[in-house]
């Protein structure tokens, strides 16, 4: 790796994620993971995070992001921009050690320009821009540095690489498949790979005492296949966007198929039979490398794929965020530029020039929107206008503003959305409160049937509206 080269890759990264480095933490996962975090203060003992889910739940266990956040927290306090910082630092690394995977599966020179390709892609903006992204981030650093020193048979930093990467993000877990893909199609000794195995087995034995295993099933057969074909759809979406990505926005969802005679589900089960016999039939001609990629790009759907749990965001419509692509774009990236590179026509490598700066303004625009909450979120409504929890956070906003009646605007849509979510009929009751209703306010209290882990917020809400109304 040359000097200059690794320049280029960090300054074209700091010019496009640059403006962001200022921007706010969000009402979302940055309020509840930093801003309002407990485990990050210095009364409490940097052991507990270990113990605990990464949102206090029985959901997912990210100690590794907690503990990043405890030491920024320590160092900066709540200054949001070392933060920002610290997501463009690890980017940077990251794309980096996408320079050196691929140069040991290919050659330097496709390893440079994968890793440029990676650095500037706008479908990376989602889990750079966002602080919230830092679990994504570490877990693809982690598990590049276990790819390149498996590569590299340096077989214990891989194995400590994954251990560490299963610490930072669940979907981490798909290593091993993917190196025992490699192992299989390289000929190398897939036995070799039982610690990883191992490290698999631990973890899971780690979660299970830790009572952090909660997952969500589907409720009957139909509605878990028909939860996998709108998988299968969303992944046409994904891999437009390496190409065309025009539609850029956060926390990208997308409805349930009803049916499975529906036309778009017809038209999804159509493409994909279409794409497996074209494999099928061009099978001798596809080499080891392009199967790889391959593979690695669907095993890092996995997690999200519907098959083991739901990824749902709200009762009918399933999570496809833009963040999902971070570590699935690098084999990607990786067969594009070994296709492209060896071409030698002026107007093709014109064309290519061009694509690379449409890319590079496009990241630009979307970090100039992650600058601003409200405008990130909007931008996301324009397309998602159904989605509640967008709806809600975008209230949030209006609310801690003062603007009270956009707020409870975005409120009643959300809860259009889910009408029996307490978080969300609380957040509504509060902002009619807030504009002086204190008898609607307190109807639509009353009317919330089950509060659940809300039961202490929406008591204190109420309390508070009945002292209001004796003012």
């Amino acid at each position: 790796m040359s000097v200059t080269r690794i320049a280029t890759i960090a300054l074209l990264v700091f010019a496009a994620y640059g403006c962001m480095l200022f921007a706010p933490f969000k009402t979302l996962d940055d309020q509840y993971s930093i801003v309002r975090n407990p485990l990050l203060r210095e009364s409490s003992h940097p052991a507990e995070i270990f113990k605990q889910g990464y949102f206090r739940d029985h959901s997912y266990y990210r100690p590794l992001v907690n503990l990043s956040f405890r030491i920024e927290y320590q160092l900066f306090g709540l200054k949001s921009f070392f933060y920002n910082l610290d997501n463009v630092l690890l980017h940077i690394m990251n794309a980096l050690l996408v320079w050196a995977v691929v140069a040991a599966l290919v050659n330097l020179e496709v390893g440079f320009w994968t890793a440029l390709l990676f650095a500037i892609h706008p479908v990376q903006w989602e889990a750079v821009a966002n602080i919230s992204g830092r679990a994504i981030l570490m877990g693809t650093f982690f598990s590049l540095i276990s790819f390149w020193a498996y590569l590299r048979e340096l077989r214990w930093l891989a194995v400590v690489g994954f251990a560490l990467a299963l610490l930072c993000k669940e979907s981490s877990a798909v290593l091993p498949g993917i190196l025992f893909l490699h192992s299989l199609i390289f000929h190398r000794r897939v036995w070799a790979l039982w610690p990883w195995a191992v490290v698999l087995g631990l973890y899971v034995w780690l979660r299970h005492a830790l009572h952090i295993t909660e997952f969500f099933p589907w409720r009957n057969t139909q509605e878990h296949a028909l939860g996998i074909l709108t998988f299968a759809r969303s992944m046409i979406t994904h891999i437009r966007l390496f190409f065309a990505p025009v539609d850029l926005h956060f926390d990208r969802s997308l409805k349930l198929f009803d049916h499975f005679w529906q036309a778009g589900a017809l038209l999804t089960m159509g493409f994909w039979l279409a794409v497996a016999g074209s494999l099928a039939a061009a099978r001798k001609k596809i080499t080891g490398l392009q199967w790889l990629a391959l593979g690695w790009f669907g095993l890092c759907f996995l997690p999200v794929s519907q098959i083991v749990t739901t990824i749902g965001v709200q009762p009918g419509y399933m999570s496809t965020a833009e963040h999902f692509l971070y570590f699935a774009s690098v084999p990607v990236l990786m067969l594009a530029v070994q296709a492209l590179l060896p071409m030698r026509n002026l107007i093709v490598k014109v064309a290519l020039v061009g694509f690379l700066g449409f890319l590079f303004v496009t990241t630009i625009e979307q970090n100039f929107y992650a600058t601003s909450e409200l405008a990130m979120m909007e931008r996301s409504l324009r397309y998602q206008p159904n989605n509640a929890r967008l709806q809600c956070s975008v209230g949030l906003v209006y609310a801690l503003a003062g603007r009270f009646p956009q707020a409870e605007a975005h409120f009643r849509a959300a809860v259009a959305s889910e009408p029996f979510n307490p978080r969300y009929l609380i957040a509504l009751g509060k902002s009619v409160c807030d504009q002086g209703r204190i008898e609607e306010c307190l109807r639509i209290y009353d009317a919330i049937p089950d509060p659940g882990g809300f039961a202490t917020l929406l008591e204190g809400n109420r309390k508070a509206a009945l002292a209001q109304s004796k003012r």
